[in-house]
């Protein structure tokens, strides 16, 4: 038999000193680009805000004055998102030190007027105060005039989204524009078309009566041949029974809804 011979363990060995070399060359170049001030964010650059404060936004942000390799975009998309007006953000990183955030806000549904100010409403309720400088920038989102008394409740998403359709429709159905959606003293709901009719809907301030709106504007419209919504001879069509609407009146906008309407 020939004699066992023992495998020489010295190029293992050196196989092993160089992989730790190499690892502890990684290892440092790691460290080292975490704490270059190279890559420590410098520049945090922002898009897509019509409404929100750049500021604002930022703070919310929070982004740290980090390496760019160990930013926790997430979280940063995250903190955005949980804003009121904003419905998504995305955060991207540049190299060597550049962070960009891009936001898409909610778009206002409603322009609300109620005790002498005014508000932007978005789709889901949420407000935002408008200042009157800013008012004329947005005179093209529907105008909703809150003339109840007392603490008005919030308003529900359903109403928002039915007011804000019934808006857009109003042109191509009725062959007029609403002035004004418009809340009297005592909760009655009422549209006002630019020809100077209403359309008086009631208590839309309760499940049950923003539940009845979208029949009587179904109601509305299929009186459109029988009445000329453009050039009315009429003040007023009353639709709180949608099965039978009454009308009557004499056109013409009132004071408070003609001051608040654009043009």
């Amino acid at each position: 038999m020939r004699p066992v011979v023992a495998t020489p363990r010295r190029r293992t060995s050196k196989r092993s000193l160089v992989a730790l070399a190499v690892l502890a060359i990684q290892v440092g170049l790691l460290v080292l680009a975490l704490n270059l001030p190279a890559f420590q964010v410098r520049a945090v650059s922002l898009t897509g805000t019509h409404l929100l404060a750049r500021d604002d936004l930022l703070r919310s942000a929070a982004i740290p004055r980090q390496s760019i390799f160990t930013l926790d975009s997430q979280a940063v998309r995250h903190r955005l998102e949980s804003l009121p007006w904003v419905d998504s953000a995305s955060v991207s990183e540049t190299l060597p030190a550049s962070v960009h955030i891009s936001v898409v806000e909610r778009t206002p549904q409603l322009r609300l007027h109620r005790g002498g100010r005014s508000w932007l409403v978005a789709d889901d309720g949420g407000l935002m105060a408008l200042q009157p400088s800013a008012e004329a920038r947005w005179s093209s989102v529907p105008l909703l005039l809150d003339n109840r008394f007392g603490v008005a409740p919030p308003l529900s998403a359903a109403l928002i989204q039915i007011l804000h359709g019934a808006a857009q429709r109003f042109p191509t159905v009725l062959g007029c524009t609403v002035v004004a959606f418009q809340w009297d003293q005592s909760g009655v709901l009422s549209i006002w078309a630019s020809s100077g009719w209403r359309a008086v809907l009631g208590h839309a301030d309760t499940a049950d009566g923003v539940t009845a709106v979208p029949a009587q504007l179904a109601a509305l419209t299929a009186l459109r041949d029988q009445l000329h919504f453009a050039a009315p001879t009429f003040g007023y069509v009353d639709l709180e029974n949608p099965s039978a609407p009454a009308v009557g009146g004499k056109p013409g906008l009132p004071a408070d809804v003609s001051a608040l309407s654009p043009g």
